[in-house]
């Protein structure tokens, strides 16, 4: 088994479930994480987030030289439904390592582990100094990157990659994310008089009939994809029983916005949808804009030229889900999304990371650093 092998099967047998998904947080894994950095003598503070969720970050490199953050979050979906065995046992078969989190996004936070402590160890010099981070919650409001999208002042910060899945390839645009809860009021009754109530289902079910038409207009607009919002309803919870008129029902609404759009005119089609019932309002879970890097920007052009001496694919692209990114983005620097795995297995109760591609993540970032 390979170093970024070994070092990924201690990370993923640390769970770290967000508290959203009825986990144990982050606190396995920074305990690791520290230990890890303190073994090899790399110094690092520690900031934090919520109560007992601490992001870990370390500046490796000259202080008066720019740097290039690489971040990792912590935390993993839930692992209910886990296909087979232990989710937080690393198995292989045939080429394929499977466990939570090791595509999404251990695998990367294994990699950024071990280009800390090469570049720490550096005989060389850098041609940036490093910032290494590993961050809380992304997997619900990223608030651990927009914590350290503090710090890019004053540790000099003019770049950062944010680790997912990407099969080593540059992402440099996606969409944003925004999510909201509508819940409608009604009046209760039984269910052999329902017309002394008011049913909140039925108020809901005409909004949802509404925003599936909206969806439709959204994913007929003339654009391309990145520039192309969706909407989806992903949960309704209403009702008590058969013979009750129920008094409350909500949903939750995901809203992608293309790069063209803003949060503003996401937000502002959703209200206006949900003002045509009454006794019905709409909250925010969250808004996240889309990340939208220069391809000719000094920073993706600089890793594509690693990844060429690496052997890697040199192409940028650009994909629908959102990442720790827009914090960064969002703090003025150029952000580029890589890290080995592919998305399309994150997530999932078989989630796998294959054999090579995290020692393929390292060696161009190794080429950036080193170059």
């Amino acid at each position: 088994m390979s170093e970024c092998l070994r070092l990924l099967k201690e990370l993923v047998a640390k769970p770290s479930v967000n508290p959203v998904y009825g986990g144990p947080g982050e606190a396995y894994v920074e305990s690791f994480v520290s230990d890890f950095l303190r073994s090899h003598s790399i110094e690092f503070r520690v900031q934090e987030v919520l109560p007992r969720r601490n992001n870990l970050v370390a500046r490796i490199g000259p202080d008066d030289r720019p740097a290039v953050l690489v971040e990792a979050h912590m935390d993993t979906v839930g692992v209910a439904g886990w296909f087979d065995g232990s989710p937080y046992d690393l198995t292989e078969k045939e080429g394929k390592y499977f466990g939570r989190g090791a595509c999404d996004t251990k695998a990367s936070l294994a990699v950024f582990m071990l280009l800390a402590r090469r570049l720490a160890e550096a005989d060389t010099p850098l041609s940036h100094s490093l910032v290494f981070a590993a961050t809380v919650d992304e997997e619900s409001k990223q608030l651990g990157a927009f914590k350290l999208a503090e710090l890019v002042g004053e540790l000099n910060i003019v770049a950062a990659i944010t680790g997912e899945p990407t099969q080593s390839t540059l992402i440099t645009k996606h969409k944003g994310a925004c999510r909201y809860t509508i819940e409608s009021l009604g009046k209760a009754a039984h269910g052999s008089h329902p017309e002394l109530g008011e049913n909140a289902i039925y108020k809901i079910a005409r909004i949802v009939e509404k925003l599936d038409r909206y969806a439709e207009l959204l994913s007929q607009e003339d654009r391309a994809f990145i520039e192309k919002g969706s909407l989806n309803v992903g949960k309704v919870t209403g009702g008590i029983g058969f013979n009750i008129v129920p008094d409350s029902c909500t949903i939750d609404v995901d809203r992608r916005l293309g790069i063209g759009e803003s949060m503003e005119e996401a937000r502002e089609g959703i209200e206006t949808i949900v003002q045509s019932e009454a006794k019905t309002e709409v909250s925010t879970f969250l808004e996240r804009p889309a990340l939208n890097t220069e391809n000719d920007n000094w920073f993706p052009q600089a890793l594509a030229k690693s990844a060429e001496k690496a052997g890697g694919q040199t192409d940028f692209k650009e994909v629908a889900f959102m990442t720790n990114g827009v914090a960064y983005s969002a703090a003025g620097i150029p952000t580029v999304v890589f890290g080995p795995g592919d998305i399309e297995q994150a997530h999932k109760a078989d989630e796998f990371v294959e054999d090579g591609e995290m020692e393929r993540s390292l060696s161009i970032l190794e080429n950036f650093f080193l170059s």
